[in-house]
């Protein structure tokens, strides 16, 4: 099967009107009236396809062959537009008979985003005519884009797992065995508006501008019925196209709810999974046993990318942090007074003095969103006191994952690294002074005291760097899943039970299942599959090429 197979699933698309193809034909009614495909199921069954719905066909999904391949010749990509359309129409016949028809809340779902694709092109239409009238945008709309510009908080995105292990019982032997298994987690999706659409309506915003906007769109349409002679009212013109959008969209829901229910039928296939994990894990060890200094460049790379780790446990401790740091104007004044010092201008007394009324930690002040979203501050001092009062709810030794989960609530309120924020792993910090640090000197050096004296889960006092001053939560050590020598042994429950942090949901399992994409590439085979099979149950498919490849003749 050619590779454009692919282009039958693809839920990209163009709604957009002939205007601007290469694909232009000025003939009659009767040019495009003529037969270019047709499938044929038996003598008395047979599915016919104009060279109107080849254009249609090429301007909805066919173009795109073309955009991702420079190579393509027309003639090609109208070969292989014409098979896909074929293919498109036999698969969702298909997908029709086994799934059934869409409800009438999906209709309206799809007849709501058809109105939403007219607008959107309306959209571009006035602004192509503000540009040519000089026409700037009123000061309401400055207004409410200027107002989109502040930046508000970066919000904590939880992991949703795609796949979750649950536990049942078993009878074997007339003994009751507790055992586990994958189940895949359904996606949460936002309710979408069902209610019915009701009529187009124009989103106005000049009303001169809207209206000229209008009348170019009306025009583009009735310029493509002319070059395909046909000739209708403004309405039905305008009917034809919510058609023809509406279809596009109608084709592609039918394929992607198909994917949606393959997809829950599909068998989780932990064994690839823990497969790809056992072949990082090998090619690391062939890296890194026998080569320190290659191991420590991995790791102050990305760490998350590094599967074995030679002194498992000895080298490195994942660390997480609050940053409160110092403002723009704080950190401009620390650079002036430096420069001052390192010329003489200033004395010693003078400039340290002065560093220490700027770094203080009482008047350091943070920007943070209160739960309303308004815009607040509050002392750095009185930031750590409440990180401090709320996480110590929580026993470091007795409720680990709580106080972690608890200290990452801060991250997201008060913490200024953007560094750190909605990462799969933590940071990590070598413990061997020998090793060059990747964080700043006191960082460093106070999450390797933590990992020594205090342990997982230890909390710091405010650090002081040239940043600001860190809150460090120890997370523990940098260990192996396994050992080498039991590699082969590893299963799925394993993986299962490493969380890639302990305040989030992912595990091990999830960070290799995801990076598969299994479910995906699994039901394009499937459609691929049954693609293949619903033509070779068809008697013949017979197309015209010496009849469309006339569509590259210039009239």
């Amino acid at each position: 099967m050619k590779k454009f197979i692919t282009y039958i699933f693809s839920l990209l698309f163009c709604v957009t009107m002939f205007a601007g193809c290469s694909l232009i034909q000025l003939n009659p009614t009767k040019y495009y009236s003529q037969t270019v495909a047709q499938i044929v199921y038996d003598k008395n069954n047979k599915v016919n396809f104009a060279m109107k719905d080849l254009l249609e066909a090429y301007k909805n999904y066919g173009y795109q062959l073309q955009q991702n391949n420079s190579t393509l010749s027309s003639e090609d990509a109208l070969k292989q537009t014409a098979e896909l359309m074929v293919q498109r129409y036999m698969l969702v016949k298909e997908i029709k008979n086994q799934i059934g028809e869409l409800t009438q809340g999906e209709k309206n779902v799809l007849m709501r985003e058809t109105y939403e694709h007219i607008n959107t092109t309306l959209a571009s239409l006035e602004d192509e005519i503000r540009v040519e009238w000089d026409r700037v945008v009123n000061e309401d709309d400055k207004e409410e884009d200027s107002s989109t510009e502040e930046e508000g908080p970066t919000e904590y995105q939880e992991y949703k797992p795609t796949v979750e292990r649950v536990y049942y019982e078993e009878e074997v032997n007339d003994v009751t065995k507790y055992k586990s298994k994958l189940v895949r987690v359904e996606e949460e999706k936002e309710p979408e508006d069902e209610s019915d659409p009701g009529k187009f309506v124009q989103n106005i915003t000049d009303a001169d501008v809207s209206a000229e906007a209008w009348k170019r769109y009306m025009k583009t349409l009735q310029k493509n019925n002319e070059e395909l002679g046909i000739k209708l009212s403004d309405e039905k013109a305008f009917q034809e196209e919510i058609n023809r959008i509406y279809g596009v969209l109608e084709e592609n829901k039918y394929i992607s709810k198909y994917q949606e229910h393959l997809t829950k039928n599909l068998e989780i296939d932990s064994k690839s999974v823990v497969e790809s994990y056992k072949q990082k894990y090998k090619r690391d060890y062939e890296l890194y046993s026998n080569n320190e200094s290659a191991y420590h460049t991995a790791m102050a790379n990305d760490a998350s990318t590094v599967y074995y780790h030679p002194n498992s446990g000895n080298e490195y401790v994942y660390v997480t942090h609050v940053l409160l740091g110092f403002s723009d104007e704080t950190l401009a004044e620390i650079e002036t007074l430096e420069k001052l010092y390192q010329s003489n201008s200033i004395e010693k007394s003078v400039y340290e003095a002065k560093l220490k009324q700027l770094q203080n930690i009482e008047t350091t002040m943070i920007d943070y969103y209160d739960e309303k979203g308004n815009k607040k501050q509050i002392s750095a001092q009185l930031a750590y006191e409440e990180i401090l009062n709320n996480v110590s709810k929580y026993d470091k030794d007795v409720n680990f994952e709580l106080r972690a989960k608890e200290f990452n609530k801060y991250i997201y309120k008060y913490n200024t690294d953007k560094g750190i924020l909605n990462r799969d792993f933590a940071y990590v910090v070598n413990l061997d002074t020998n090793v060059k640090d990747q964080m700043v000197k006191p960082f460093a050096d106070e999450a390797r005291r933590l990992q020594k004296e205090e342990g997982v889960g230890a909390m710091s006092e405010p650090i002081l760097t040239d940043y600001g001053y860190h809150i460090i939560l120890n997370l523990g050590p940098v260990t192996n899943v396994v050992e080498y020598n039991n590699i082969d042994n590893l299963t799925w429950e394993a993986l299962y039970n490493v969380k890639t942090q302990p305040s989030s949901e992912k595990t091990l399992f999830h960070v290799e299942y995801d990076a598969l994409n299994s479910d995906e590439t699994k039901v394009n085979a499937i459609l691929t599959s049954l693609v293949n099979d619903l033509a070779a149950q068809v008697e013949v498919v017979n197309y015209w090429e010496k009849r469309y490849l006339t569509l590259l003749k210039q009239q």
